[in-house]
């Protein structure tokens, strides 16, 4: 093959000063990591070719050659250059038919070399920069080809759950998260002017044609994100072979068309745009049509062809996604802070035009000349309703067609159910038989159970997941339909949550309350099979209950960092437990049969390695409930918040969840949508606290008039009114950020809601109260209960200042970009 190619040794340069690394530090960490690494000095260069990780060829004794990948020096933002993404899903893809580099070690010590890093192999090959392949025979082309789209194929035939990935993106809802992410990233980087007609009249098409099974989880498969001829090293002996497959940093889980339609992308961008590589008219001889491409990805996939699917919509994507990134290099290049001596023109408005037209050619619309305000906002009302999801959401934030008739059933459930028994519930939760379980409450579940009113929190990419889980389990279809919820998203849930709220006795009638719900988002996204089966089982069929052991008395535990508890492992792999915790939500509950306990496995390690979380039965020997802790004089038995210390408790090494060092890790993942659950609920509590202050204010005379005709009283109602609807809107906001961008881009509508909703309820609360006058601070009514739990949340769901910080430092962040 004597074409001008780039061998995947060359490129190489001497290490730029800026980004050079400590060979003697490397050399001692991989000797002492890597079985086997050969001694002596080792020579480093660096590829000078375009990764945004800095990318370093080392050569060791012995002719061993390998390739390191690290995050660059200084900040950068919390989900760019994942080197530890890329480790991931390489190591989980060795055993499978997609050929990736064999990976070494993942250094995740800054102490090594100042950023985390891994190693693999130096695979040796050819890498071919122009998809043409100028200089090459009709016959390799061909072979080139077809080995690439067998390779994608190969990729996109490994269920993630089969390797271990189930957790690296989320299921369902691909394209419309990219539709809504890429608007968002355009939308931004317009700084100066208005945004281009053709780009919005481009994103209210794809906001408004998103495939029909977007969100079926089924179908997801790892995407690769960037996959295309320049990112893989074929065998420079025969064309046939692709070696491996590079630079991994864009990958995640997603629609596989959309990984190929990016793949094709050569076929249809318009050529001369620098940086930009297209293929020319005709083809050259032995390069196929893109339709002759398909149909070999297809037989590679054992997929019919031609494909049914809205092909033009993954191209038009496609398009569209690197129109966005184009006009936000342009954008930075007007500003002047662009890395690129070429950036003005990669990215010039022509450009983005350019490929904005292509892209509408694609879908067969004519481009518009220009767009009104009011087709701009049209546009923007398109793109939310796709947002809402594929099953027919309402634009805005409404409730959805799929979930309305579970709305009604649960408020009917409410009405029949649920009120009528909260004097029974009450009654026995103040009685000395308190902490048992009064039956009426175990009826409850049992009838919830059977009209399908169960786990309506779990999500349906979480159910995806946990449904081989219940087949191993040998669980009838019709429990499986049960235990795995309704597969609402956090926007439909956030609108059921809301009717629980209204009494503190609904939520477990469901299987919905706290801490059961965090715990078991732990269990099903980072627990091992085995821990699954022995807890997160139960769980989910409510015969057991759980608690969350992490508060301690001795510390400011709203920085986890500060957590003293240890977790020591012994010499037969065992972990044995000391500390005292308090405010373990659950503990005191008869049913209470596991914590997951939060420690120290190793307080030398960096600041977020040093805890980790383990599972424990509380019937394990050594812990001890100290005692119930009453919020405000209120101890909600049955459930109740304890005091636990936990003396030299042994637990097996089997119960460490997801790996030491990964406490952290876990305790943000569970901050996301089952601590947004609380907020939710509260939002149903203001709606009753209002619903009271209104029937007071109608029921009772003072000063000759019933209090509703006194002006003080309406504008509490009014103010009641306007602030609980608005905290409305900010949860609902938050959900639905969550259900589109996931937790961490959405921290700073997390934060909002957390911050906002618990004072609006707790104001609307205090006006209940005193309309109420004595009855409001007694057991006559909820109000004084609904008071204490609410102001509860303001520390249990992370104190104000915490989220206050998280919005004001977006907020800055924001105006700081705005301002380069």
């Amino acid at each position: 093959m004597g074409s001008p190619t780039l061998d995947t040794a060359s490129s190489l340069v001497p290490q730029s000063p800026a980004l050079r690394i400590d060979e003697e530090s490397l050399r001692r960490y991989l000797s002492a990591a890597v079985s086997g690494f050969p001694g002596g000095p080792l020579e480093v260069f660096q590829f000078s070719h375009g990764q945004s990780n800095p990318t370093y060829l080392v050569k060791a004794a012995g002719g061993a050659a390998y390739v390191l990948r690290k995050k660059p020096p200084g900040r950068v933002l919390p989900s760019a250059h994942a080197v530890e993404r890329e480790y991931r899903v390489l190591a989980a893809l060795q055993a499978t038919a997609v050929p990736v580099p064999r990976v070494v070690c993942l250094c995740e010590d800054t102490a090594v070399l100042g950023t985390p890093f891994y190693v693999m192999e130096h695979v040796k090959g050819s890498i071919f920069a122009d998809p043409s392949l100028p200089g090459v025979a009709p016959r390799e082309r061909a072979a080139v080809y077809e080995a690439m789209a067998r390779t994608l194929a190969a990729l996109h035939s490994v269920p993630p759950a089969q390797v271990g990935l189930e957790g690296y993106g989320k299921a369902g809802g691909y394209n419309r998260r990219q539709v809504w992410r890429w608007g968002q990233q355009y939308r931004q980087s317009v700084v100066q002017g208005e945004p281009m007609p053709e780009m919005l009249q481009l994103h209210a098409w794809l906001a408004a044609h998103i495939p029909a099974g977007d969100a079926d989880p089924s179908g997801t498969r790892i995407s690769h994100g960037d996959f295309r001829l320049d990112n893989l090293v074929i065998d420079s002996q025969d064309p046939s072979r692709v070696l491996a497959v590079l630079d991994w940093e864009l990958s995640t889980l997603g629609d596989p068309l959309a990984d190929l339609a990016y793949n094709c992308l050569p076929y249809h961008l318009p050529s001369g745009i620098p940086t930009l590589v297209s293929l020319p008219r005709p083809l050259p001889p032995g390069i196929p049509d893109e339709q002759s491409y398909i149909r070999m990805y297809c037989t590679a996939r054992g997929l019919p062809y031609p494909l049914q699917a809205d092909w033009p919509f993954y191209l038009a994507l496609s398009i569209f996604r690197l129109a966005a990134i184009l006009a936000g290099v342009g954008a930075r290049a007007a500003q002047g802070n662009a890395s690129s001596r070429i950036a003005a023109q990669v990215g010039a408005d022509s450009v983005v035009r350019s490929l904005a037209r292509k892209a509408l050619h694609i879908t067969g619309l004519p481009p518009t000349a220009a767009a009104s305000r009011r087709e701009r906002r049209r546009a923007q009302l398109a793109t939310a309703a796709a947002a809402a999801g594929s099953s027919g959401a309402t634009s805005g934030l409404g409730p959805s067609p799929r979930v309305r008739p579970i709305l009604r059933r649960l408020r009917r459930f409410m009405e029949e159910h649920v009120y009528p028994a909260e004097p029974t519930l009450n009654a026995h939760a103040a009685s000395d038989q308190r902490w048992t379980i009064h039956p009426v409450q175990e009826r409850l579940k049992e009838e919830a159970k059977r009209q399908g009113l169960w786990n309506l929190w779990l999500p349906a990419d979480m159910a995806a997941a946990l449904r081989p889980l219940l087949q191993e389990a040998s669980a009838s279809e019709e429990e499986q339909r049960l235990l795995l919820g309704a597969g609402l998203t956090n926007l439909e849930y956030a609108h059921c949550a809301e009717e629980m709220g209204r009494s503190v006795w609904a939520p477990e009638c469901f299987n919905c309350s706290a801490p059961d719900t965090g715990n078991m988002e732990v269990l099903a996204r980072y627990g091992s099979r085995p821990q699954q089966r022995a807890w997160l089982l139960p769980l989910l069929r409510g015969e057991v209950r759980s608690c969350f052991a992490m508060t301690e008395p001795a510390v400011a535990s709203s920085d986890a960092t500060n957590i003293t508890a240890s977790i020591q492992r012994q010499a037969d792999g065992s972990y044995v437990l000391r500390g005292r915790k308090w405010w373990a939500s659950g503990a005191s509950d008869p049913r209470c049969a596991v914590a997951i306990f939060m420690g120290k496995t190793d307080p030398q390690a960096p600041t977020h390695a040093q805890q980790s979380m383990v599972l424990v039965p509380m019937n394990t020997p050594g812990i001890t409930v100290v005692r119930p802790l009453p919020v405000f004089g209120f101890d909600d038995a049955p459930h109740g918040h304890a005091e636990l210390l936990f003396d030299s408790v042994q637990v097996p090494a089997g119960a460490m969840i997801l790996g030491e060092g990964r406490g952290f890790e876990i305790a943000q993942g569970r901050l996301g949508p089952g601590r947004l659950h609380h907020c939710m609920r509260l939002i149903g509590m203001g709606e009753r606290a209002l619903a009271l202050l209104v029937q007071r204010s109608q029921s009772r005379v003072a000063f000759r008039q019933p209090l509703h005709r006194h002006q003080a009283v309406r504008l509490d109602i009014a103010r009641s009114r306007m602030e609980l609807d608005a905290a409305r809107l900010v949860v609902l906001q938050a959900a639905h950020a969550l259900d589109l961008v996931g937790n961490k881009a959405a921290r700073g509508e997390i934060a909002a809601a957390k911050a906002l909703a618990p004072s609006a309820v707790l104001a609307i609360l205090d006006r209940a109260i005193q309309v109420h006058g004595a009855a409001g601070v007694s057991d006559v009514t909820p109000l004084a209960h609904m008071f204490a739990g609410a102001r509860t949340l303001r520390l249990a769901d992370g104190p104000d200042i915490v989220h206050l910080e998280t919005i004001a430092k977006l907020e800055l962040a924001g105006a700081r970009r705005a301002r380069l």
